[in-house]
């Protein structure tokens, strides 16, 4: 299965999980468990988009596309971590659920107008068939775990978008972990940078504030004099 079909497959089984999960009914054990299969399957699949298909297709035409991409996994992430965080029974489930579905509704939607074509017209089948076999093995690998347990930490920026070891059976269960040992570092590294804009904004507040006090000063020495 080539890379695009392998992840279209993947958006139909989330929207098949959404409404099951919408429908209501079932126990409430019944009912986690779709959940958790929901929340698994999205951290799969914007893992292996991650891992494998954005740096592959991260070309002068898609660049942007890309970029945009990781950033709406980023909300994705949000918003899973935030239903993740609430017990299904709550009455806030259903609204958060809902928000979580047009997060990615939306996203794939982009995908599928814009990167998609794209991808399509600048990779071959083979090509698209070779990055389709990377992402199945890390697939295969993420689903003997958990995968959703990682998605609360790479909720402060998007994972990178860089190259990456071609696979082979040591790699396929390396590089897994190795991106979700990366991410939380470089996630970090983007909230650093983010305090440090607020504090260079909290200096020239200050600056500014003092200046503005100085000359108030100076002024009402003028007057007395």
């Amino acid at each position: 299965m080539n890379a695009i079909e392998l992840l279209e497959t993947q958006h139909r089984d989330v929207d098949d999980l959404f409404a099951r999960l919408e429908q209501g009914g079932g126990s409430e054990k019944t009912r986690q468990k779709l959940f958790d299969d929901l929340a698994d399957l999205l951290a799969i699949h914007a893992s292996i988009e991650e891992l494998h298909f954005y740096p592959a297709v991260k070309a002068a035409k898609t660049e942007e596309n890309v970029e945009h991409s990781l950033e709406e996994h980023v909300d994705i992430k949000r918003k899973l971590s935030v239903c993740m965080a609430t017990s299904l029974t709550s009455d806030k489930f259903a609204e958060r659920l809902r928000q979580l579905k047009e997060e990615v509704q939306h996203h794939v939607k982009d995908e599928r107008s814009e990167l998609f074509p794209k991808v399509r017209r600048i990779f071959d089948g083979d090509q698209l068939e070779a990055i389709g076999q990377e992402m199945t093995s890390t697939m295969a690998e993420l689903q003997k775990g958990h995968p959703r347990r990682d998605v609360p930490l790479q909720t402060m920026a998007p994972m990178p978008s860089m190259a990456l070891p071609t696979q082979g059976s040591i790699s396929s269960r390396v590089v897994p972990r190795v991106g979700r040992l990366l991410a939380l570092p470089l996630q970090m590294v983007g909230v650093v940078k983010q305090v440090g804009k607020l504090a260079m904004q909290a200096k020239h507040a200050a600056t500014g504030f003092a200046r503005g006090v100085q000359r108030g000063l100076d002024r009402g020495k003028k007057r007395e004099a």
